[in-house]
């Protein structure tokens, strides 16, 4: 009798290979596996980025914001005379790169729509080219302030002094002071005539002398004295100034001096406004501008990127109380545009849309704009808001 299979070999059945169907099953199985864990690391990778880009977000409008309003509290510093004396409605300033037939009025604080064509306040060349994003107009924000006093070689740089009662000359707006020697050719200043409510920037050509005056002699000596002197003052203003300046005027003036600009010295202007990344035209940046009081750009570069709208309304304050926030066009239509104490401003960032899970609405409000994000949903948008109170709203007060 032969023996069986099984007898012959009894661990054949334990070493049998796995069937087709068997490795069919096992192979689907392995690649679901893979697959969830693909989709599980794709999915924290996704989440992690957007973790990442929304930080990111986070600090660039944190970082900026607060650039931002510290600017707008500074707004005013040292630009009305010295403190407790008195207060000007406006501040008169001349640069004739800019214009040889009108002065402008300075404000703490100002704001222009951009053009595309439109030019950075401050600046003769430099273009916005940018405007109206989604639909909305974005502002360029400017405030008017000193950051420190000039430096130089006057003693007292920043020294405040009255003008004697023998009255100077209105054609080459020289002024007799008690004592010349705290000033120096070079200096700016500004003229505070508190009578007439009005400040006037200056540089000094001249000093000393037997009467002891400053000048600020008029023509092409500088670009920032008006021709005429106090006479072209009256004349070149806008509004005039009327009646015109008169030398009993000046005896009662003082002289708020900030010695030599030197770049982001004495007074400065600075702007905020959004313009092309210098790198990729498609790129909106929010930008800041700084000019001196000489009508040089002492300082302009990106600030944060991907911002593409930025918009403020502006509350004025009427008899120590603050009221409502309007556009910049309500306060310039009611004369108040030295009266501002409180800016809300608001932008709008992009972040990329990574995996593009999330739309964004049809529409975002900005304050009192509305912006409709492009079609597509490349990137997502958010909007970010603050409230700047400035510190030296009592200059009008």
């Amino acid at each position: 009798m032969k023996p069986s299979c099984s007898s012959r070999n009894p661990g054949r059945a334990a070493a049998r290979g796995f069937t087709l169907i068997e490795t069919l099953v096992a192979l689907a199985v392995a690649a679901m596996l893979g697959l969830l864990v693909f989709v599980s690391f794709t999915s924290l990778e996704s989440s992690g980025i957007r973790a990442s880009d929304t930080a990111r977000l986070q600090d660039h409008a944190r970082v900026s914001m607060t650039l931002l309003s510290d600017d707008v509290a500074r707004a005013g510093f040292m630009m009305n005379g010295p403190s407790g004396q008195g207060r000007c409605a406006r501040l008169l300033t001349y640069n004739s790169n800019f214009s040889t037939t009108q002065m402008s009025n300075q404000w703490p604080v100002s704001a222009v729509v951009q053009t595309t064509s439109g030019t950075v306040p401050g600046t003769a060349s430099t273009a916005f080219n940018y405007a109206n994003p989604g639909g909305a107009a974005t502002d360029a924000i400017t405030m008017f302030y000193a950051v420190n006093f000039g430096q130089g070689g006057s003693a007292t740089p920043g020294s405040v002094r009255v003008v004697k009662a023998t009255n100077g000359s209105l054609s080459n707006a020289a002024l007799f002071v008690a004592n010349s020697s705290a000033f120096q050719t070079g200096d700016v200043d500004i003229v505070v005539l508190p009578a007439r409510n009005i400040c006037i920037r200056f540089q000094i050509t001249g000093t000393g002398g037997a009467a002891s005056q400053i000048v600020h002699n008029s023509g092409s000596s500088t670009v920032i004295n008006p021709p005429n002197g106090f006479t072209g003052v009256s004349s070149l203003a806008n509004p005039a100034v009327s009646p015109a300046i008169t030398t009993a005027d000046l005896a009662q003036a003082y002289v708020q001096d900030f010695g030599q600009i030197s770049g982001a010295s004495g007074p400065i202007q600075v702007s905020y406004s959004i313009r092309p990344d210098p790198n990729s035209s498609s790129t909106p940046d929010l930008w800041r501008t700084v000019v001196n009081a000489l009508g040089t750009v002492v300082s302009d570069s990106p600030v944060a990127s991907n911002v593409v709208m930025l918009h403020a309304l502006y509350a004025p304050v009427v008899n120590g109380q603050l009221q409502g926030f309007v556009p910049w066009s309500g306060i310039s239509s009611a004369n108040q545009q030295g009266q501002v104490g409180a800016v809300e401003l608001a932008y709008v960032l992009r972040k990329p849309n990574t995996a593009r899970h999330t739309g964004n609405p049809a529409s975002l409000s900005v304050l009192d704009e509305t912006y409709t994000p492009p079609a597509g949903n490349a990137w997502q948008y958010q909007v970010f808001t603050q409230t700047a109170y400035l510190r030296n709203v009592a200059w009008n007060q």
